[in-house]
């Protein structure tokens, strides 16, 4: 009987990193948004805009990796 192949580790890694951003970016959105001077909506600073964008671009860009990585990602044989 043959030892199975080891999995590709970059799907992991991609579904470990969309986790990371769905739980804790709501944090850093939350935690940014209270530091202004104005600690409710909407926000009224540049860095507070910039956040939420990077956030949800990073959400976006890792969860359009998960759903097309079939499409693109070719694991070498082995």
């Amino acid at each position: 009987m043959k030892a199975a192949h080891p999995l590709p580790r970059l799907p992991y890694v991609l579904l470990a990193a969309m986790t990371v951003v769905s739980f804790g970016g709501p944090f850093v959105i939350v935690g940014v948004i209270r530091g202004g001077d104005s600690p409710g909506w909407p926000p009224d600073r540049p860095i507070e805009w910039v956040t939420i964008g990077l956030v949800m671009a990073l959400f976006l860009v890792l969860f359009v990796a998960c759903v097309s990585i079939r499409l693109w990602y070719r694991p070498k044989p082995r």
